[in-house]
């Protein structure tokens, strides 16, 4: 990290070493292994130490598929997947070869050779804040999070819920944190996102895209809505809303094949304005 001061007219930088809250041995940046998704992201990798947000329209239910997807992602940390001498597009290289099977509670590469992922190749554990108590555990086992990894909070009251939030992501044992604030403020915003910074970790903030959504502290922030899929396909439209050094305004499409249980990502092509021509005036049929 760099601090800039200005002295007699004059910028001067320092170099000082990490704050305690940026776990060692934790990489800045990791990627969920799907490419259309990763590009879009600045230098293809999602900050650690940091938190993220997945917006839904009112209408809509909270993606927690792809909540799920992001926080499981953060906890690959195997030392046989990614090395920590490995640059960037090694790590890119070698999470895009790979194709998250939940049925196989691991990755399958696209020959569909199996390789399990075992609880020994994550890193962390995943804290899940459920005050309704929605979730359902057995699902987060099938896409190959051991339920040891997996700490559920049910807090009664939204100061609980805020609190818990804030000392999940400040807490270094944790890979990820995952909620859905009821309310927030702009300290709290701010709060969580400077907890993140100390933890080293990711938050994964579900939130609607309504009037209120204008206030926030995350680093990239989506949005998620349903698409229209097929019996054993479901489908959602990401986008990227806000991230700097990213591609903002792209949309990709997210297809979870149930049947099959891969996962894969496609970019969504704009298509071109059509040109607005005025309609030719047509004669009268006669009689």
């Amino acid at each position: 990290m760099q601090l800039l001061s200005c002295y007699n007219g004059q910028l001067h930088a320092a170099t000082v070493a990490s704050p305690d809250g940026i776990a060692k041995g934790k990489s800045r940046g990791f990627a969920t292994g799907l490419s259309a998704l990763d590009e879009l992201l600045p230098d293809h990798l999602l900050a650690r130490g940091a938190v993220h947000e997945l917006l839904a329209l009112p209408q809509h239910p909270f993606p927690l598929f792809v909540a799920l997807l992001l926080a499981r992602s953060a906890l690959l940390q195997s030392q046989k997947i990614l090395q920590p001498q490995m640059n960037t597009d090694e790590r890119r290289s070698k999470y895009s070869s790979l194709l998250l099977n939940p049925r196989s509670s691991g990755y399958l590469p696209l020959g569909r050779e199996p390789f399990i992922c075992g609880s020994h190749e994550l890193s962390g554990s995943i804290a899940w804040c459920d005050p309704h108590g929605m979730l359902y555990p057995p699902a987060i086992a099938a896409m190959g999070v051991p339920l040891e990894r997996l700490l559920i909070i049910r807090p009664k009251s939204i100061t609980d819920e805020n609190w818990a939030i804030t000392e999940c992501l400040r807490c270094r044992g944790l890979g990820a944190t995952v909620a859905a604030p009821r309310r927030i403020s702009r300290i709290e915003a701010r709060r969580f996102q400077l907890a993140a910074e100390r933890g080293g970790g990711v938050g994964i903030l579900l939130r609607p895209y309504d009037r209120n959504a204008h206030i926030y502290a995350a680093v990239t922030r989506w949005l998620v809505a349903p698409a229209l899929g097929e019996r054993t396909v479901q489908k959602w439209r990401i986008q990227l809303v806000h991230g700097h050094g990213g591609r903002v305004g792209q949309t990709v499409i997210l297809e979870h094949h149930r049947d099959t249980g891969i996962i894969k990502v496609h970019p969504l092509r704009a298509l071109e304005q059509l040109a607005d021509r005025p309609v030719p005036k047509t004669a009268r049929a006669t009689a």
